[in-house]
């Protein structure tokens, strides 16, 4: 005999799921704990005793263990489906949305959980750019969407995720070459893990840090209408790319923001060695004026 605690916003039908892998377990509680019905109000810190043997599906009760996943919503009732493939992507949804979407193009098959009590999604995405779109069908304090699939197989030769409505997190390496993100303010975190990239279009996005991106080895970097934190996010950016070059190829940057002093002595740096400008020169393209190597 084994014991659970309740964890906030967890019903019956959330704590069956987390402790048998099937809402089937629901019997086993319901025995077990004689003063439990259907009804019951569950709260924080509850105890419920139950059998560990009485386990239905093992599988899902250790993905949920291994992936820190916690039913746990108790106006709808939201419970972890089994996809049968890695995570690669987690998105924190703004909760207030009702609709998102995104656009994807590649090879290999993406399994998506939208986080409600939606089916998963299973996409197989080829060279010719789908809109994918979801409608949410409940209402959470935290939204979680997720993404699955074997990474061997799996290659986004396009992602959009302006109108995803939430920061994008890879939890594991994925091929990514084109990233498009527009008018959002997420953190950039965690895309370092894209792997194969060679353009990033950030534009009229809130940019706080370009560190995750430093050791891309982009064809093209649109910075348009970009509002910095601070203009030393644009110029470290700059610096990390002088002190970091290694065999990156030249790159188009597109900007409408001048850097500062320090900024302007990385750039000259970049266009100015011979070797870093050749067979292809790099690019600044700076309030339509365009600075790049001469002989």
């Amino acid at each position: 005999m084994a014991t659970h605690i309740v964890k906030p916003k967890q019903n019956l039908f959330d704590v069956a799921i987390e402790l048998y892998g099937s809402i089937e377990g629901l019997f086993d509680l319901l025995i077990t704990n004689t003063w439990l019905t259907m009804t019951t109000d569950l709260q924080p810190g509850m105890e419920l005793e139950y059998h560990e043997s009485f386990v239905l599906n093992e599988s899902i009760v250790s993905s949920m263990s291994e992936q820190e996943i916690v039913p746990s919503n108790n106006e709808r009732h939201v419970y972890y489906k089994d996809p049968g493939q890695e995570l690669i992507m987690v998105c924190g949804v703004n909760e207030s949305l009702s609709v998102i979407s995104m656009v994807a193009g590649g090879e290999g098959e993406l399994i998506i959980d939208w986080g409600d009590n939606s089916e998963l999604v299973k996409i197989q995405l080829s060279h010719n750019n789908q809109l994918i779109t979801h409608y949410f069908d409940n209402t959470v304090e935290i939204r979680r969407v997720r993404f699955y699939g074997n990474t061997d197989e799996l290659k986004f030769t396009y992602l959009d995720i302006s109108e995803l409505g939430g920061n994008l997190l890879p939890v594991k390496p994925v091929v990514v070459d084109e990233y498009i993100s527009h008018s959002n303010g997420f953190t950039l975190e965690g895309l370092f893990l894209f792997e194969g990239t060679y353009k990033v279009d950030l534009q009229r996005c809130i940019v706080t840090d370009l560190s995750a991106i430093v050791n891309m080895d982009l064809q093209e970097l649109n910075l348009l209408s970009v509002k910095f934190a601070d203009i030393s996010v644009l110029d470290n950016y700059l610096q990390a790319i002088v002190s970091n070059y290694g065999t990156r190829r030249a790159c188009t940057v597109y900007l409408n923001t001048e850097p500062s002093e320090e900024g302007w002595k990385a750039i000259n740096t970049i266009i100015g060695e011979k070797e870093w400008n050749y067979p292809l020169q790099w690019k600044f393209v700076i309030n339509d004026i365009i600075y790049t190597y001469t002989e």
